[in-house]
């Protein structure tokens, strides 16, 4: 198995973040909802890769949160007519990057709850659905990214400086009264050309997010949010 190391633009990090935030705490906006529960959000990535004999490096620059995708509390269904139409428009405007991943959101209440179920994982939908998009592997040309963000809110808010690793492929961060994990899945073809996951296989992947984090002690973003 090729080693990765995947490294994400600050920009990046900044769109899926606010897209979990706002899809944790608004929901998917409905009108007529007095209580809006978080749901899952998903969008498309693009990027390119550079390989180094049995090292690559693949850099992701930017998202596009889907519009058309189904939201649900525990789960998010994209249209299959999506990733091409955004591909036919990127491929004229930006041909120098790919579509190389997506990304989607585990929302959590707790802290506690994502501990107990190590939410920041991939799921085994997660893993399948990967595993047969025919589409996004050939445009990211057998190395395509998931990312899953894992958002959750915090009861007590501790001073936080820079990510906190969980493994090579988790990095968690705070954000005011929440937490953020953001954990990576590569996809890759074996000798055999059968289509594998670093997932599954436990390891091969580096995730970077770079260093722009720090979180006061006591700090609220969505304190007057309802």
């Amino acid at each position: 198995m090729p080693d990765f190391v995947v490294s994400l633009s600050e920009r990046l990090v900044e769109s899926v973040t606010l897209a979990a935030l706002e899809a944790y705490v608004l929901g998917d906006g409905r009108p007529g909802r007095r209580h809006r529960p978080a749901v899952e959000t998903f969008g498309y990535v693009w990027g390119y890769g550079k390989g180094h004999g049995d090292h690559m490096v693949l850099y992701l620059d930017r998202m596009s949160l889907s519009l058309s995708s189904q939201r649900e509390p525990d789960a998010v269904t994209p249209n299959r007519h999506a990733a091409e139409l955004k591909c036919n428009l990127m491929e004229r405007w930006s041909p120098h990057l790919s579509l190389i991943g997506d990304f989607h959101t585990h929302p959590y209440a707790s802290l506690a709850e994502v501990r107990e179920t190590q939410g920041w994982k991939f799921s085994k939908a997660d893993v399948e659905a990967l595993q047969n998009d025919d589409f996004l592997w050939d445009k990211a040309d057998g190395h395509p990214v998931a990312l899953v963000v894992t958002v959750c809110r915090l009861g007590r808010v501790p001073a936080t400086f820079g990510t906190m690793p969980v493994g090579d492929a988790v990095e968690s961060f705070d954000v005011g009264e929440f937490r953020f994990w953001i954990g990576v899945n590569v996809g890759y073809l074996d000798e055999d050309g059968r289509r594998r996951q670093t997932f599954a296989d436990g390891d091969g992947v580096i995730l970077d997010l770079g260093n722009r984090f720090s979180n006061a002690a006591g700090d609220r973003i969505a304190k007057h949010v309802r």
